[in-house]
């Protein structure tokens, strides 16, 4: 049985005590955080030199203004899906010739996660992002590149001077597919979503603030169980553990700064325990994008179930979904293409020749 309120006898903590709360939960993450980026200090200071801003909330109001003028509903070009990345990657931005440029440092190099936001003088402004790349990635060898390029931008710019590479695309979903499921090619779904309702006593309740504590500590499970699965299987893809972890990071901090980032979200409690969260946005006027959903496997159907109860409580006013890409996985693209989408959005990646 699903039901829309939780029963549950968890006494939630006062406004100066959930203050406190995220007051420590706020310094706990950015000390982890810290930590996964110490191997990139060398390359950050090198990058002061420039007059980089490493990225904050603060930076959403101006990163929003120029994302609106592109016109673009790819999940790359939201705020929250690059700052939540903050754990494995120290993202930095310059201003150059009017343009937004964003670029992302690890301990092998620096990128540029998106094309320059801004229409003025786009020729120029790569010119002189790929000479800022390359003088800081010459000592380390590391190749320059533009990542997530959406397919109209390749007509501002004189594509022969450079190497695009397709990348992978996003799924875009009828929002009303996902939330009707009608047909013989949902049936599999719909079983599914019948299934859990029919032997789970579940609750689906609008995620807030009170939740982030446990919700933090569903999140540590769900990696520790994908960690262990992985070693059962074998699996195979490459960085597959490695990327759990940085996913896990990067859900977290979409948890705890869903307040500051625009977020809407769920969750799903059985027996007063979450056991399932999901959080999202809308990234254009037509389209919303589900950035994070992390469910208990022990659960048969809970994917499925919350997926499409989110989409109905938060975006059953907007046409579109994205889910993102699959990232090379795949085990998430067929999960991707069980939901039929209704195009691939294209990326690309932009080189120096």
């Amino acid at each position: 049985m699903v039901c829309a309120r939780p029963r549950t006898s968890v006494v939630w903590p006062g406004p100066v005590q959930y203050r406190i709360r995220r007051e420590t939960i706020l310094q706990l993450i950015d000390t982890s955080l810290s930590k996964t980026a110490e191997c990139a200090i060398g390359v950050e200071e090198k990058c002061k030199l420039y007059d980089f801003n490493r990225l904050k909330i603060e930076d959403k109001k101006l990163f929003d203004k120029y994302v609106r003028e592109e016109d673009v509903n790819l999940c790359d070009y939201s705020f929250a899906n690059n700052f939540i990345w903050k754990g494995s990657i120290d993202l930095l931005w310059k201003q150059i010739n009017n343009n937004f440029c964003l670029f992302g440092i690890t301990s092998r190099g620096m990128s540029m996660m998106l094309p320059p936001l801004g229409k003025g003088n786009i020729q120029n402004t790569l010119r002189e992002c790929f000479s800022l790349m390359k003088e800081i990635n010459d000592s380390s060898g590391f190749e320059s590149y533009i990542n997530y390029v959406h397919e109209d931008f390749l007509n501002l710019f004189d594509n022969s001077l450079y190497r695009i590479v397709e990348s992978y695309p996003d799924y875009i979903y009828k929002t009303s597919d996902l939330i009707k499921l009608a047909g013989r090619r949902y049936e599999k779904k719909r079983n599914e979503i019948n299934f859990f309702k029919k032997n789970y006593t579940a609750f689906f309740e609008k995620f807030c603030p009170r939740h982030i504590a446990d919700t933090l500590l569903m999140v540590d499970q769900w990696k520790k169980e994908k960690i262990q699965e992985s070693n059962l299987s074998n699996h195979n893809e490459i960085h597959y553990q490695y990327s759990l972890i940085h996913e896990a990071e990067a859900a977290k901090c979409a948890i705890i700064f869903s307040e500051e980032l625009g977020l809407t979200g769920a969750i799903i409690t059985i027996h007063g325990r979450i056991e399932g969260i999901t959080l999202g946005e809308r990234i254009a006027p037509d389209t919303a994008s589900i950035l994070i959903e992390k469910t208990n496997n022990s659960f048969h159907g809970m994917p499925q179930f919350i997926y499409q109860q989110f989409c109905d409580s938060d975006f059953s006013h907007v046409d579109y979904i994205n889910a993102g890409e699959d990232w090379g996985i795949e085990g998430l693209r067929r999960a991707k293409m069980s939901y039929h989408p209704c195009r691939l959005a294209k990326k690309f990646l932009i080189y120096e020749k």
